[in-house]
């Protein structure tokens, strides 16, 4: 008997859980807030630009990948002009929402590797983003520090983001 109720119990608690995971997953879409809380939350295409800090001129640009999560974590990835995957991380980070609902702050990092495979360093990125009034797109400026393996900034540069939301079509 106390085996049977055991195992109910842990049935019980696997269905919770899993509709707890179910809930969380699905808040994840466009569709869990409505034009009253738009939000960054959710996968996103990008196009950055690097820019040169003084006089704001493109010095190179490269498609990406931002996801932005419940909770305020979030992923990036983009492989730069004359890069290969195997030179660089996935990047992670935090975000957060400014003043309004329009206004965003994240951080990420990632880490390099010469074509050895051995850590070279990392590069952080900080921004400030701007969700559009329609929420699904948003633009960014952010700074870029580009960090030898003992955490010594080697090179900054700036850097714009245009976004859109990836959506099911």
């Amino acid at each position: 008997m106390n085996f049977k109720r055991r195992k109910a119990e842990f049935v019980l608690a696997v269905m919770m859980a899993s509709t707890a995971m179910a809930s969380v997953a699905s808040g994840q879409d466009k569709g869990w807030f409505n034009d009253h809380d738009k939000s960054i939350v959710g996968a996103w295409r990008t196009v950055v630009t690097i820019r040169n800090c003084q006089t704001n001129a493109p010095m190179a640009t490269f498609k990406g990948q931002f996801t932005f999560n419940v909770g305020g974590t979030m992923s990036e990835y983009g492989i730069g002009p004359g890069q290969t995957p195997a030179l660089r991380s996935p990047g992670n980070g935090v975000w957060e929402r400014e003043h309004g609902w329009q206004n965003y702050s994240f951080a990420f990092t990632f880490n390099r590797y010469d074509p050895t495979g051995a850590m070279i360093g990392s590069q952080s990125v900080k921004a400030t983003a701007h969700l559009a009034a329609s929420g699904d797109e948003f633009t960014t400026d952010s700074a870029i520090q580009i960090l030898d393996a003992n955490d010594n900034v080697v090179m900054t540069a700036c850097g714009t983001t245009a976004a859109t939301r990836f959506e099911l079509k």
